[in-house]
């Protein structure tokens, strides 16, 4: 059950073309879209595909996501909470990246932020 302040990834709309995904991989496209994290499609790379997650400012999150070129899975993940975070998250596996994104707030840094660290920005 959502509350007030987490947006309803069901919700969400896509530009992705998001064929050959499997239902479970497309809502955790839309659970990264209503987290504010923006996901494109990056480069294919040798048996996977990437959907990279670039939220607005410095301050936001950013990384991506690897699929399966074939099944259409979800296979890891790893996201970097802005440019002055300390280390990236990783998540391997459907459940655990959806537990990942879950657990992230959406952003609230703007384009052209100056603030020296994430903590300033969101004041």
């Amino acid at each position: 059950m959502n509350t007030a302040s987490e947006p309803d990834p069901r919700a969400a709309e896509t530009t992705m073309d998001l064929t050959g995904l499997t239902a479970y991989t497309v809502g955790i496209v839309h659970l990264a879209e209503a987290k504010g994290l923006r996901p494109a499609w990056g480069q294919p790379r040798g048996h996977t595909r990437r959907i990279m997650l670039n939220a607005v400012g410095p301050h936001g999150a950013f990384g991506s996501i690897v699929i399966g070129r074939t099944s259409g899975k979800v296979l890891r993940a790893e996201v970097i909470h802005g440019n002055d975070a300390k280390r990236p998250c990783h998540a391997k596996g459907t459940n655990a990246v959806r537990d990942l994104l879950s657990c992230m707030r959406r952003s609230t840094c703007q384009p052209g932020c100056a603030a020296p660290s994430s903590a300033d920005c969101q004041r």
